[in-house]
């Protein structure tokens, strides 16, 4: 089937699915947060499923519609508009300036309006930033992946916290660590983070999947079981639109954000 009609298509049925959906009372998810210091920001990862009739570049072809949207949004540093490669949901990984930034968007009316136009639930997973690597001078870039061509990609890396260490000393470590992932070749941000299930870790957002596989395989997975004593859990998430945030209201704190020179 000819692209073409086959957007058509899967644009109707995506129109009647929300239609659908409009008359079923929808269900707010908490997004969470709880224990949060207040000076960190906050990175949201979204996942809505996909249709099974609407395929993938016309899921694309809506982020690619979507981006004005986003440009100006209040509290929003960095979105990566993102597939998850285990299920094939798709959403954005998003950087907030700070949780109150991340709560507004993500309210009662967020989940009902997912709910209502793509007629599916919306899922959030909350972490807490308290530091950020921009290894990009001048900060990374918006981009937007060609057909084809390489395209940016994510992972999210979770370790639960090994007994008897506290906040204080997994901050240490992120700090400690900087020299380390400043030299990462392919690394174009890293969101250290903490979650409140207990676990810690980062958002990687890379140039390209050869970078990605590079520093996650199977020696670094040793190295991480070995030195925490639980293997680590590793998601990967195509990002084919990267968008920051360019107003002053958008920047990250000076404490949170570690930038390229």
């Amino acid at each position: 089937m000819p692209q073409s009609l086959s957007r058509r298509v899967a644009a109707t049925l995506l129109a009647s699915a929300a239609a659908a959906a409009a008359v079923v009372p929808a269900t707010a998810q908490p997004v969470g947060g709880a224990g949060f210091d207040p000076a960190s920001s906050v990175a949201p990862i979204v996942k809505v499923p996909r249709p099974w009739y609407a395929p993938r570049f016309v899921v694309e072809g809506r982020m690619r519609d979507a981006v004005p949207q986003f440009e100006s949004l209040p509290g929003l540093n960095f979105k990566a508009y993102s597939f998850a490669r285990a299920d094939g949901h798709y959403g954005g990984i998003y950087l907030w300036t700070d949780l109150a930034a991340a709560r507004a968007w993500f309210a009662p009316a967020w989940f009902e309006r997912v709910r209502r136009e793509r007629g599916a639930e919306g899922q959030v997973r909350l972490f807490e930033v308290p530091l950020v690597l921009d290894n990009t001078p001048g900060g990374t870039s918006a981009r937007t992946s060609a057909r084809g061509g390489a395209a940016a990609v994510a992972t999210l890396v979770e370790i639960p916290v090994p007994p008897g260490v506290g906040r204080a000393a997994l901050l240490q470590g992120f700090r400690d660590a900087l020299p380390t992932y400043r030299k990462v070749p392919g690394l174009l941000r890293k969101y250290f983070i903490l979650s409140d299930a207990g676990r810690f870790g980062g958002i990687y957002l890379w140039q390209d999947e050869a970078s990605a596989r590079a520093w996650h395989d199977q020696a670094w997975q040793d190295r991480v079981a070995a030195r925490y004593g639980q293997p680590a859990t590793v998601e990967w998430f195509d990002t084919p639109i990267l968008q920051p945030g360019r107003g002053a209201e958008q920047a990250l704190p000076e404490a949170v954000l570690v930038q390229a020179r």
